[in-house]
């Protein structure tokens, strides 16, 4: 049984610097494509949004544009909804998404009942 669980915890350590390791390289490359799309639309309305946005997100909407259109949408915002949704696909494309079935419980997991 101790064998057991220190082979688990080994592989525990394991997956854990994995993950560690595949979200630095994805945060590398999405920092260095934000400094790039930054640099090529400072400024510029990259798309308009079919809603105005609260206050608070209304200020990253618009960052950096000029006007008072509340709809414009500036790259900063389009990038950060892109990196949020492209986020995991971009870990499988690069090879440093784990198998599934090592993703472990969900936030809401049973707590384990010890048998006597």
């Amino acid at each position: 049984m101790d064998r057991l669980e220190n082979s688990l915890k080994e592989s525990s350590r394991d997956l854990s610097f994995a993950k560690f390791k595949s979200g630095g390289v994805v945060a590398i490359v999405l920092v260095i494509v934000f400094g790039l799309l930054n640099s090529l639309f400072e400024g510029k309305v990259v798309a308009k949004l079919p809603f105005s946005p609260i206050p608070f997100i209304q200020r990253m909407s618009h960052r950096g544009l000029l006007g008072d259109d509340p709809t414009d949408c500036a790259m900063v915002f389009l990038y950060f909804l892109c990196s949020v949704s492209i986020r995991s696909n971009l870990q499988k494309i690069l090879g440093f998404a784990p198998p599934r079935n090592t993703a472990g419980p969900g936030l809401f997991s049973m707590p384990e009942t010890k048998s006597r």
